[in-house]
């Protein structure tokens, strides 16, 4: 495994963590269909949330989670594929597909926990991030992304060392 794989994998782990302690019930995605890869990696979701009954608010959820150095890069990348997007060709597929980007190298005031918003998204219109506790629909509060930065900032110092 290398480090990008490492990291990729507690990305991963983190983003459920998060879920898990706004009191969403996360599950592995079992889809149906093909996963969807692109070169070496896939863009299909990786769980399942559902907020724990009783909860009210937003429905179920489903997760996809990857890791980037630099997000901001991996932004301008998809911004020019237009239509090619992996973000548009996977929502097509799960609609209620959310995309969060972890990154050890965030820029200043910004969140290594950041989503793609398509709330607000007009097509044509260049994808952005936000933080992932901005993103209001979901219920996430900033002190447990804040926990988890911590958390992550000390594993990725870890294996960067």
């Amino acid at each position: 495994m290398d480090l990008l794989e490492a990291k990729s994998r507690i990305a991963e782990a983190l983003v459920e963590s998060i879920f898990r302690r706004a009191r969403y019930s996360v599950s592995r995605f079992q889809g149906g269909q093909s996963p969807l890869r692109f070169g070496r990696e896939d863009f299909s979701p990786d769980f399942l949330a559902s907020l724990e009954s009783g909860m009210g608010g937003a429905p179920d959820i489903l997760v996809e989670v990857k890791y980037r150095p630099h997000i901001d890069q991996f932004i301008s990348v998809e911004n020019q594929r237009g239509d090619r997007s992996v973000f548009l060709l996977a929502r097509r597929q799960w609609p209620k597909l959310y995309f969060v980007l972890v990154t050890d190298h965030p820029g200043p005031g910004r969140s290594s926990f950041q989503a793609i918003s398509f709330g607000g998204y007009r097509p044509g219109a260049p994808f952005q991030t936000v933080d992932l506790a901005d993103l209001n629909e979901l219920g996430i509060f900033r002190n447990n992304v804040a926990d988890h930065e911590t958390l992550a900032a000390s594993i990725f110092d870890l294996l960067n060392a």
